[in-house]
């Protein structure tokens, strides 16, 4: 059975310590909170804040660095500083898969597909070496963006055969399956090879809108794989009480949420 995880730090209404207690695991945006652009005693003043919340294990990692590889320009010794440090940063905490998002893999108009796609390569296997060692899985993010080299998940999975290193995966977000039309059951191609999941309501956090239906086809196929990796709320979060927003109130919902539909369809 998967856990139920929720990305916090992203922006400043998801504040841990005022999280529903009861997820099962969490995830951490890398540049936001883990930076490698701080100082190494930042860093460890860090890491004292984030054990002080008291959470539980920080398992995830998403939001990864904004610096395009693709490029005629790719900066290669910022790309490799930023990820040895990153990753090593990451396994401090706990963390064992980084996600990083299919935007830094864009299209480049003018510039040889080829050099593009080998220049990716590269790169996911320059993280994979970095990654392997610490006990991290680096894995990549499609995101339904036209303008990047791997927009759908078969994509993205296409890719990560291709790069072909044990330590370089993909994940799944089910905000860009719809995006795309794209079927649930795509997972199901290499299901060894997803690593982890994001989920989301409507314009909101999982319980908004009316996509129970669709979060049940999600859990279904993740079911069918036995998959025990996370699903995480990695979404905006709007309040959906009186007065104002209220992170402890909401996220207790979309947990007693995403509990219930977890159960039904594991009683199937």
């Amino acid at each position: 059975m998967f856990k139920l995880s929720i990305l916090f730090g992203d922006g400043p209404k998801m504040e841990p310590a005022k999280i529903a207690p009861g997820f099962e695991m969490f995830e951490i945006p890398t540049e936001v909170l883990v930076s490698p652009y701080i100082t190494h005693e930042d860093w460890e003043n860090r890491k004292i804040e984030l054990a002080a919340f008291g959470i539980g294990p920080i398992e995830v990692a998403s939001h990864w660095l904004n610096k395009p590889c693709t490029t005629p320009n790719a900066d290669w010794e910022l790309l490799e500083f930023w990820s040895r440090r990153a990753l090593k940063r990451l396994a401090e905490i706990g963390v064992t898969r980084a996600g990083v998002y299919g935007l830094w893999f864009p299209k480049v108009k003018g510039y040889s597909p080829m050099r593009q796609m080998d220049q990716a390569i590269r790169y996911a296997n320059l993280m994979g070496e970095i990654a392997g060692p610490l006990g991290v899985n680096i894995m990549v993010e499609p995101m339904a963006d036209p303008d990047t080299l791997w927009p759908t998940y078969k994509e993205g999975l296409d890719f990560v055969k291709r790069v072909d290193h044990p330590h370089v995966q993909i994940m799944a977000d089910m905000n860009y399956f719809l995006k795309l039309n794209q079927p649930f059951e795509d997972i199901m191609l290499a299901p060894e090879r997803c690593l982890h999941c994001h989920i989301a309501g409507d314009h909101g956090q999982p319980g908004v809108g009316d996509l129970e239906k669709t979060h049940k086809a999600f859990f279904r196929v993740l079911r069918e794989i036995d998959y025990r990796g996370g699903v995480s709320c990695a979404c905006p979060w709007v309040g959906t009480g009186p007065g104002e927003f209220d992170l402890t109130a909401e996220t207790a919902k979309t947990l007693a949420y995403l509990r219930r539909l977890r159960d039904e369809v594991y009683s199937e």
